[in-house]
């Protein structure tokens, strides 16, 4: 197996550069991806990478707290498990596990609203923060 965040020449990880391109990724498919930020049991899957995606944004409003060594260690470990709670999300959709009309019948939760603060914790309007990534 090999690693998808590469070391930076002092042999840390950062993980940004990765969270950027899968960021990327989502908003090719925001309305699928946004159904799953705004799922109740999968929503929160998606923070770790907010995270890092928002971590240098040149908007200061936009980053979260600063991420120290410790904490960014636990904030990849997160993406991983993450992109496997995604990944289960997107297999129940596809086998029917979620509902006969998935995309229909899937939130038992309020929609995050744009001017509601983020679930990423970073205390700015959804729009502002993770919500940005999701929305034309």
């Amino acid at each position: 197996m090999f690693s998808m965040i590469f070391e930076d020449e002092k042999g840390e990880l950062h993980g940004n550069d990765w969270a950027r391109g899968f960021m990327r990724g989502m908003h090719m498919r925001h309305d699928a991806w946004s159904d799953l930020v705004n799922d109740e049991k999968y929503g929160g899957s998606l923070t770790p990478m907010m995270m890092l995606y928002h971590e240098h944004d040149e908007d200061p409003e936009m980053r979260p707290d600063p991420i120290t060594p410790d904490k960014r260690e636990q904030v990849i470990a997160f993406m991983a498990s993450g992109l496997m709670n995604a990944y289960e999300y997107f297999r129940k959709e596809r086998e029917g596990d979620l509902g006969v009309h998935a995309h229909e019948s899937r939130r038992s939760t309020p929609k995050i609203g744009r001017n509601d603060p983020c679930p990423c914790g970073s205390g700015k309007k959804y729009k502002k923060c993770c919500g940005s990534a999701t929305v034309n």
